[in-house]
């Protein structure tokens, strides 16, 4: 493929052998879409979207009514954004000529809450569904792929940081740690133990705890509790609630262990957030 194009649809059944013509964003509005890459099956489900670079034989196809976006960035596009980006970017060269020679993206998944490019696919959902074909031009594409490389750059990084030899092993890694973060990123309101979370990316409970650490320089209690502060703040600050009703909406056990781990956090106890 040599020019951007997105693709919106809306279809009871679909089965293709060619998902990935170009370096390609897959974006599922409704029920799962099912992509099938060097044997592996990625099932990207509703509110969640997929990059991946061009691969031949991507077998791709749905069990249910689909809405979806396609959005297909040619290597033109992606090298331009490279350019402007590198520019005098020294970590950045250092990871285009170590890793990210195009089309070498690392498929992943993510939700489309959590992200900057998920935030700018809600906004073209929007215009769809407004406008029918919103008029898009170049900027928005570079715009789309100068949040991939920068999503891809935390990928590289985060894959630096697994000491393991094989590639496709750290690669695996990264994919279940993903996984685990965005359970936690929705759910750390209700996750009682840390076991749920290794359970949930099918990784053992210390071989899970010693990944996270050692890729996110953080355990997977300590970004929990950085969830669960944010949002205490958020609530107090709307002065809609006590501080007593806070601790209990946040999930901790008393109003004692939620002061002293806020004033921990944030330097002030909670009864002074403005």
């Amino acid at each position: 493929m040599d020019i951007d194009m997105i693709y919106y649809s809306e279809l009871e059944e679909w089965y293709t052998t060619n998902a990935f013509r170009s370096f390609s964003v897959k974006y599922v509005v409704d029920n799962c879409i099912y992509y099938k890459i060097d044997g592996k099956e990625h099932a990207v489900n509703a509110g969640t979207y997929m990059t991946a670079c061009k691969y031949d034989n991507v077998y791709a196809y749905n069990k249910l009514p689909i809405k979806s976006i396609c959005i297909d960035i040619c290597p033109d596009t992606v090298l331009e954004t490279f350019t402007v980006l590198t520019t005098g970017h020294e970590d950045f060269d250092n990871f285009l000529s170590g890793h990210f020679k195009y089309p070498e993206f690392f498929e992943s998944l993510h939700s489309v809450t959590n992200t900057t490019i998920g935030a700018k696919l809600q906004q073209l959902l929007s215009r769809i569904e407004k406008e029918k074909t919103p008029d898009i031009n170049k900027e928005w594409f570079m715009d789309l792929s100068e949040r991939i490389i920068y999503q891809e750059y935390g990928n590289y990084l985060a894959l630096n940081e697994i000491n393991s030899v094989k590639a496709t092993t750290r690669k695996e890694v990264l994919h279940r740690l993903q996984l685990a973060k965005e359970f936690m990123d929705s759910n750390y309101l209700e996750i009682a133990e840390i076991k749920e979370i290794a359970d949930h990316c099918n990784m053992s409970e210390y071989h899970f705890f010693r990944r996270f650490k050692e890729v996110y320089k953080k355990t997977p209690y300590q970004y929990i509790t950085e969830h669960k502060m944010q949002k205490a703040r958020q609530l107090l600050s709307e002065k809609k609630h006590t501080v007593s009703e806070v601790a209990l909406l946040c999930s901790f056990p008393d109003v004692f262990t939620f002061s002293k781990s806020f004033k921990k956090f944030f330097g002030i106890p909670p009864s002074l957030v403005k």
